[in-house]
């Protein structure tokens, strides 16, 4: 399963361990994700503590690839200053577009990867100069991107830029959701619940349990405080 863009970033699995926001994702996980050979993801959290962990993951992955999220809404420009500084090997960005955060992030050696919901805004990221898509489709957790399906949006994409490395991401957990996603066209996968569940994902364990005891999906709008987008 390796793939031009994995061998780049020494990953061994073209697989992304999504951004998993509240302080569910700390350098824990993402530091297990990257040792088993994937790309582990630090969540976007309070600035410090932000940099904090971006430090114990550099410090403890000795060179081994893993990313930090930025998601738009939430951001502040201490976030930005932490990949930066930190020289953070992967940067993923989702849910807004600042074309001067991109253009930083690539001078300080960033590799940038953008989590897109459809084809205009895949074209406006790689535009500015992104190095890989994330292609989410509505069947995702968390915060929704796309009204599309993914095995509508990802083909799509796919043929649009031909040559971008693009990754799927929305009800990816098994094998069989992996090997769908390769058949429609994508390099690798993000997934985020599926990871959420692991001993190393900081989510609460009842949290973990109702997930586990769900039967069914529910798309709102009620993000929670502090969220601006729409």
């Amino acid at each position: 399963m390796s793939t031009t863009w994995t061998q780049a970033l020494g990953m061994r699995w073209p697989v992304v361990q999504a951004a998993l926001g509240g302080g569910i994702s700390t350098a824990d996980l993402a530091i297990a994700v990257s040792r088993a050979g994937g790309l582990g993801t630090i969540g976007l959290m309070p600035e410090t503590q932000f940099a904090d962990e971006i430090k114990r993951a550099q410090r403890e992955l000795d060179g081994l690839p893993f990313a930090a999220n930025l998601l738009m809404p939430l951001l502040r420009r201490g976030h930005v200053r932490a990949c930066i500084e930190q020289r953070v090997p992967v940067v993923s960005v989702f849910f807004g577009h600042d074309a001067e955060i991109l253009r930083e992030l690539k001078e300080a050696g960033c590799y940038v990867i953008y989590q897109v919901g459809d084809i205009a805004e895949a074209d406006c990221v790689l535009r500015d100069g992104a190095d890989a898509l994330i292609v989410q489709g509505n069947e995702a957790g968390g915060h929704v991107r796309s009204t599309q399906p993914l095995a509508e949006l990802l083909p799509a994409v796919r043929r649009q830029h031909p040559e971008v490395p693009i990754l799927a991401a929305g009800g990816i957990f098994d094998t069989a959701s992996v090997s769908r996603a390769r058949e429609m066209g994508a390099d690798g996968v993000a997934a985020g619940t599926r990871f959420l569940l692991t001993p190393e994902s900081n989510a609460h364990d009842n949290y973990k349990q109702a997930l586990l005891e769900a039967r069914e999906t529910l798309l709102t709008d009620l993000f929670g405080l502090g969220w601006n987008a729409r």
